[in-house]
């Protein structure tokens, strides 16, 4: 029994012993490696590192998404004053120009560093409400972004312009056509614009991964303009090279949309892949001590620029039809009936289909701009970043802005 409990003890002991050199290993990777990603072989005129190890900040982060969508289509073929449309017919090119716009997101965190390592947590308060993920790092000849948000549109301010001749029933009761209808008026033209909510919400996704890499890291500190892990103490430039990968998903392929689909020339649902390569400067300016002004532009050139899209029919021109054609005989029984509303609930869709194609290459750009003032041991850091992307399939082509401004107000420990 004794030896039992002297044996028991004595495994407790060596387990004890392993866990503790096992934990002091990883204490050492992980300062072997925190150390590694510090700055090395720069010029100390220049860039110099901080003497306290540890950072802890609290920062606050902006942000705003804008989509601009365009479709042309032949008007004849939206409205073709006859079949199912017998009241109205398209006169040349209808334009269709969707834009959506998220509300400016606002989020609070804080962040903890030590040396070129740190963590981070942030909660949204106010503002758009959908998911975001953003990681970044930055190395003395490096820098990598990656940002996903995920949300949902519940309207767009939408413009529309077009022409269409239109007529009306003139007897209900007539056996032929030529009786049945007034003849056709002369085109009414319109050029409007209107914030109209989505019966279905619009749901959109978007993945951006960018990374540069820096010719002149002896002397110029990405770093320093927007982790503050470094100082830069006088003012140098740097040709930048650099990556960009953009992934978008916009999908209203819901039914109650149909009619959106239906002016958006049958697409319900549109994914854009793009790479691109380019290369451009940064520079920091250092006015007086402590004081550091940053900028970056990058022209690029999309290599990968592939757009999917799905398709759908749907019963639009049957429903419009019937919707028209009660209101023409409310307007022959009563001169003062009013346009009743139609419900989204009546419409169906059908799949066509997908098609993918892959587009010519296209520019595109970035450009960020970042504000620091150090103190011995305390920091200020404003910084942003704005990205444009464009697409196009066929008739139908846009563009999404992405822009974020981060804050923080941190110390060194």
């Amino acid at each position: 029994m004794k030896s039992n409990l002297i044996m028991s003890l004595c495994a407790v002991l060596i387990a004890s012993t392993a866990m503790a050199q096992e934990k002091n290993n990883i204490i050492g990777q992980v300062k072997k490696f925190a150390d590694a990603t510090m700055v090395h072989g720069v010029d100390t005129n220049y860039i110099k590192t901080p003497e306290q190890p540890w950072q802890v900040s609290i920062k606050s982060r902006v942000a705003q998404t804008d989509l601009q969508m365009h479709s042309t289509v032949d008007g004849a073929e939206l409205f073709d004053g006859g079949g199912t449309m017998p009241l109205i017919m398209g006169v040349g090119d209808m334009a269709t120009d969707p834009r959506i716009m998220t509300r400016v997101s606002t989020s609070l965190g804080v962040k903890v560093g030590y040396k070129g390592l740190s963590v981070s947590y942030s909660f949204p308060v106010g503002g758009d409400k959908g998911q975001n993920l953003s990681l970044r790092t930055a190395g003395r000849w490096y820098s990598v972004n990656l940002r996903w948000h995920k949300f949902k549109a519940k309207n767009a301010r939408i413009h529309y312009a077009g022409a269409a001749k239109y007529r009306w029933i003139d007897d209900p009761n007539a056996t032929t056509e030529e009786d049945f209808f007034t003849d056709w008026g002369d085109p009414e033209s319109w050029d409007l614009t209107e914030k109209e909510p989505f019966a279905s919400p619009v749901k959109l996704q978007t993945l951006i991964f960018d990374g540069c890499y820096i010719f002149n890291s002896k002397k110029f500190s990405y770093a320093a303009a927007y982790t503050q892990k470094t100082y830069q103490v006088r003012s140098a430039g740097s040709p930048v090279a650099g990556l960009m990968a953009y992934y978008a998903d916009f999908k209203y392929n819901d039914p109650r949309n149909a009619e959106l689909i239906y002016w958006m020339d049958g697409i319900g649902r549109l994914r854009q892949y793009q790479v691109s390569v380019g290369g451009g400067y940064a520079y920091n300016f250092v006015p007086f001590k402590g004081m550091l002004i940053s900028g970056m532009f990058m022209p690029m050139v999309t290599l990968v620029n592939r757009t999917k899209i799905n398709s759908y029919t749907s019963n639009v021109k049957d429903v419009a039809h019937a919707h028209l054609t009660d209101y023409a005989i409310a307007l022959y029984t009563d001169p003062n009936a009013e346009y009743p509303e139609l419900s989204p609930d009546k419409y169906t869709i059908q799949s066509a289909g997908s098609d993918s194609r892959n587009n010519r290459i296209a520019l595109n750009f970035t450009t960020r701009l970042s504000v620091t003032y150090n103190w011995d041991r305390y920091f200020i850091n404003a910084n942003g970043q704005f990205n444009n992307f464009n697409y196009k399939h066929k008739a139908m082509h846009g563009h999404l802005n992405d822009w974020f401004i981060n804050a923080s107000v941190g110390v060194r420990l």
